[in-house]
């Protein structure tokens, strides 16, 4: 083999590989984009994806009426007995009261030395939230009913349920 046919096989490799390149370049921009199968698996799966909200990203705005609706069901079922007023919007119960909002629920309680600091009210899906300096009053809206929100109302209703 001379020098000359050594050098032409090199450049017929290089094209095929370029070409091969090239031809896996076409092949992919004619498939369809995968940006929304992320999403299509997000929806499909929603309920299974919980473990998101630790990554924060939360929405400031929820469907009031459904955590309204998801807390007065959560209350009955832990015993906390509820008293909705006339227009259907708010209810009281014996450590505070929560109000249907357009963005959220409302919830404000009262007590003494409440088990809570001022981040469980910063935790996803959550907005607005205050509590006081010697923690006997607090305030946050629900955006979303999920596991904090759930978990959240646990430890009220366990704490005024044994301590009361």
């Amino acid at each position: 083999m001379s020098c000359f046919d050594a050098t032409s096989m090199h450049h017929k490799a290089g094209t095929s590989k370029n070409i091969h390149r090239l031809t896996n370049l076409i092949a992919m921009s004619n498939s369809p984009g995968k940006g929304r199968d992320l999403d299509h698996l997000m929806e499909q799966n929603s309920t299974e994806l919980g473990f998101l909200s630790a990554y924060g990203g939360s929405s400031s705005e929820g469907d009031g009426g459904a955590i309204f609706a998801a807390l007065q069901r959560f209350l009955k079922a832990g015993g906390v007995q509820t008293k909705l007023n006339r227009k259907k919007d708010s209810i009281a119960f014996s450590f505070g009261t929560a109000k249907c909002e357009p963005n959220g629920c409302m919830i404000s309680f009262e007590g003494t030395n409440l088990p809570l600091v001022a981040s469980d009210l910063l935790q996803s899906g959550f907005a607005h939230g205050m509590l006081d300096d010697n923690r006997k009053k607090g305030s946050v809206v629900m955006v979303e009913w999920g596991a904090e929100q759930r978990r959240f109302i646990e430890r009220l209703v366990e704490y005024f349920t044994h301590v009361e």
